[in-house]
């Protein structure tokens, strides 16, 4: 009888502790559900204050496009891009590359802007 006795009472103890857990665990859920749908309504875009239709995006013309660390042509390759890919930009042009964001450059020779989009 005293085993049944403490069963009982672990099962009297722990399931405060369970359920708070789950609700804890359900309250996470909500919050990342919430998060998500504002980020989907903002378009995703990394400026909450700049429309996702007007924000600059180019399309990529050559056959294939190196990503560099730097913009010099020297600098270390991080990447590429093949013919018609497309990538957010920004506006910043030095020494004939586009910058696509922090340690991302590509020469804007062979980048176009998309139509519509401010760049």
């Amino acid at each position: 009888m005293t085993k049944l006795w403490a069963r009982a009472r672990e099962v009297i103890v722990l399931a405060p502790k369970r359920t708070l857990i789950v609700v804890a665990v359900l309250v996470g859920v909500v919050i990342l559900y919430v998060l998500g749908s504002e980020k989907q309504q903002n378009g995703g875009a990394n400026n909450a204050n700049a429309p996702a239709t007007t924000a600059c995006r180019v399309a990529v013309t050559a056959d294939v496009l190196n990503v560099r660390a730097l913009p010099d042509g020297k600098s270390p390759i991080v990447g590429k891009f093949r013919l018609k890919a497309e990538a957010d930009a920004e506006k910043t042009v030095q020494n004939g590359f586009r910058k696509l964001s922090e340690g991302r450059w590509v020469s804007n020779e062979y980048v176009q802007p998309l139509p519509g989009r401010d760049c």
